[in-house]
């Protein structure tokens, strides 16, 4: 839990402040100083500390009468104030307060921890993850000692979660376009999962994946005669091939070169469907030749497509985008077999779904930053913070998705909260089904190709004009430096001016480049992550505005020139098939 239920009074201070009173175990207890208020409200806000940038986000535990928090709004007169109150019994009386209900930049949170990540997100996301401070008030942390350890578990998980996705978002960032424009001449040809909605309602899935428990219990898929649909990962199919069970559906979602060698010598003449999308590895889809299933994660492909596509890029991993794929087709129950999410027995992957090349030894992976979680048998296992996500991001799915009956067959590793825990053999005996129909070919009525063309011409037209607006904003710059330091304020007021007249020119034309969203990200995350200054900067800032102003135009004229090249290589080969 991180709320409670406790009376309260409000009360007036020696020195003339409200406070909050609560009782807890039979005892009235002031929250701040009933004599001395001030002082507690200065050191609240000596740790909230003086930099007065206006992307900082205060993430405040303890609403307590708020004084504090006007204090705070006072100091900071624009900044987003989100206060959480582990006190229910306050929540009517702070709806109720004049000046919290005027300020739309403070939102007072006092709900359950299955509520809060969905509140916090909405205020908290990848670009002011990094100027966001956790603050307790007074002597919170010694009246709510669990309310308060609950809580910060849960942002944690929430923070963790965001490091993660930002980390993968700039290591992939050059990966993923390749990736993108290598595969649109397959996605044109292919079909969009979105035409197997519900295609195998209430049919039982497994969904395999490469835990080290997998070996454990592969072999009893063999007693499945199509009567369950097999979901396999790239990195199981060889385990499943080579013990002559055929997988109903490939999925395979990373962009690097290891999903490719772990599944070659196999896909080149595998008749099972592939599912896919922009961000998987191009050599897995061009060298697979059997039907491509797509799913999308990117407006580009939404617009070749002419709808907003079904996304299966969820949880971080491909067995979230497996088990997403098998929701989304109805399945019922959905069985995970292979899902340790922890390092059993000291490893990370099975020994039958290591790559051919590679074996990955326990002290490569393990980390000083590893924990412990329960284990399926009520024990402890070793796991990484990155597992230990995904874990966490699958409890949100199967919370979610309360209609429909999750089994971890796994027989081994992390416990899944909400799974039913049951041997592989004993779910095969109870829910196994009618034959089950192979994925067949749908076809979806759009015209992809010449719809793809149109917008590839449409992308390159947008680069070009871009990358001629940036290199005269480069010259402005210069110019704009040199006013400066001469004080010439008219020039410097006209040189602003168009420089806001070309950044609207830019803008304009932004939408048209989403295909190279991902490629931009780097420079996108810079951007809106920096510092800001202030409308009247000194020398020295001035100098550093227009340099980093100078590297941004800079590697933003780069990146476009790199985006071209592959662009029109795309355009080629969609005209000439």
């Amino acid at each position: 839990m991180i709320t409670t239920d406790l009376k309260f009074n409000i009360e007036k201070t020696k020195d003339d402040y409200e406070i909050l009173r609560v009782s807890k175990n039979d005892k009235w207890i002031y929250i701040g100083s009933k004599y001395n208020m001030k002082l507690e409200i200065d050191k609240f806000l000596d740790e909230v500390g003086e930099e007065n940038d206006e992307k900082r986000v205060f993430l405040i535990y303890g609403f307590g009468a708020g004084e504090h928090i006007k204090a705070l709004r006072s100091k900071f007169v624009k900044n987003r104030i989100l206060v959480f109150e582990p006190n229910i019994s306050l929540r009517n009386y702070i709806n109720d307060i004049s000046w919290i209900k005027k300020d739309k930049n403070i939102r007072v949170l006092c709900c359950e921890k299955d509520d809060l990540v969905d509140n916090i997100e909405k205020y908290i996301h990848e670009f002011n993850l990094s100027s966001t401070q956790v603050v307790t008030f007074s002597n919170y942390n010694n009246i709510y000692v669990n309310e308060l350890r609950n809580f910060l578990k849960e942002i944690k998980d929430y923070f963790v979660g965001l490091n993660i996705n930002i980390n993968t978002k700039i290591v992939f960032s050059k990966r993923w376009f390749e990736t993108l424009i290598k595969n649109i001449p397959y996605m044109v040809e292919g079909t969009p999962i979105d035409v197997y909605e519900n295609k195998y309602k209430d049919k039982p899935a497994i969904i395999v994946s490469a835990g080290p428990s997998l070996e454990r219990n592969i072999d009893e898929l063999k007693n499945i005669n199509n009567e369950m649909l097999i979901i396999s990962g790239g990195r199981t199919l060889r385990s499943l091939i080579d013990k002559q069970i055929t997988p109903h559906l490939l999925t395979v979602a990373d962009p690097g070169e290891i999903s490719y060698e772990l599944v070659k010598g196999y896909i080149e003449d595998l008749n099972v469907p592939l599912l896919f999308y922009e961000g998987t590895n191009e050599k897995v889809v061009e060298k697979h030749r059997g039907d491509k299933i797509f799913f999308s994660n990117n407006n580009f492909i939404d617009k070749i497509a002419e709808k907003t596509l079904v996304s299966f890029s969820v949880g971080g991993s491909v067995s979230h985008s497996m088990t997403a794929c098998a929701i989304y087709m109805g399945c019922n129950p959905i069985i995970f077999i292979g899902q340790d999410l922890a390092y059993t027995n000291e490893r990370k992957y099975s020994s039958i779904s290591e790559s051919n090349n590679r074996t990955e030894k326990f002290e490569e992976v393990k980390s000083e930053n590893d924990i412990w979680v329960e284990d399926v048998n009520g024990g402890k296992v070793r796991t990484s913070l990155g597992l230990d996500q995904f874990r966490i991001s699958f409890e949100y799915m199967i919370k979610y998705y309360k209609d429909i009956k999750f089994i971890n067959a796994t027989e081994g590793g992390a416990r899944i909260k909400g799974t039913i825990e049951m041997p592989i053999s004993e779910v095969i005996k109870k829910y196994k089904a009618e034959k089950i129909e192979p994925m067949e070919t749908i076809e979806y009525p759009i015209k992809m190709r010449q719809n793809a063309i149109k917008a590839l011409e449409e992308a390159e037209k947008a680069a070009n004009f871009i990358i001629r607006k940036s290199k005269k904003t480069l010259r402005y710059l210069d110019d704009l430096e040199i006013s400066y330091i001469m004080k010439n304020t008219n020039k410097v007021s006209a040189i602003l001016a168009r420089l806001d007249e070309i950044d609207g020119e830019i803008k304009e034309k932004y939408s048209d480049i989403e295909l190279i969203e991902s490629l931009l990200y780097p420079i996108t995350y810079k951007v809106l992550t920096e510092k800001e200054y202030n409308n009247k900067p000194n020398n020295d800032e001035m100098k550093k505005i227009v340099k980093q102003n100078r590297q941004l135009y800079g590697e933003f004229i780069e990146e476009l020139k790199y985006a071209l090249t592959y662009i029109n290589e795309t355009l080629l080969k969609l005209k000439d098939t």
